[in-house]
């Protein structure tokens, strides 16, 4: 079990971790109980894990080496005969933020251009620019449809904040991209 590539525990009922796979190791810190981990808004979300229907997914804010607070997808197994939980918990943060830096990059790169000298060359208009225009238009209309579709989700988790930063990074780009 130690040489699963995937943070997997195995718990107790009571929530006592029974056996961990190696990336746990790297990720958590050794705690006797997963409860401790947990951080305090996901406890009472968590801790119905043994009503849910089981195989299941929830999402949770852990406490990991790195930050007190990491969005994680949990993959859950309740085995009520056996009195065992099995979870893999899945590291959801690093997409957020590398969806946040490809954002910040786009608007810093519109921000440092002159609009004006690449729209015309020798007084007229430069159809591959209009044409990316649209094109970068496009995507970020795509991109708003997509993170629509994981509001809730986020909602949820007490994380609507995110949503609404990257909506506002994309509205910016979008005026940038106009004037």
């Amino acid at each position: 079990m130690y040489r699963i590539p995937v943070p997997y525990l195995k718990l107790s009922e009571d929530f006592d971790i029974i056996n961990v796979s190696q990336s746990v190791t790297h990720i958590f810190y050794p705690v006797s109980s997963f409860l401790d981990l947990v951080d305090l808004d996901s406890k009472a979300k968590f801790k119905q894990i043994k009503t849910i229907p089981s195989p299941g997914v929830m999402e949770l804010n852990l406490k990991t080496t790195d930050s007190p607070t990491t969005l994680f997808t949990v993959y859950f197994h309740y085995q009520q005969k056996e009195k065992l939980i099995h979870l893999v918990c899945m590291n959801e943060t690093s997409a957020f933020q590398h969806v946040q830096l490809e954002f910040q990059q786009w608007r810093k790169q519109l921000e440092n251009n002159d609009w004006n000298e690449i729209v015309t060359t020798n007084g007229e208009p430069n159809p591959s620019f209009e044409f990316y225009k649209k094109q970068a238009e496009r995507k970020i209309s795509t991109i708003n449809d997509l993170l629509g579709i994981i509001t809730d989700d986020l909602s949820e988790v007490g994380k609507l904040e995110y949503i609404k930063l990257i909506q506002s990074e994309l509205e910016d780009i979008k005026v940038l991209l106009r004037s």
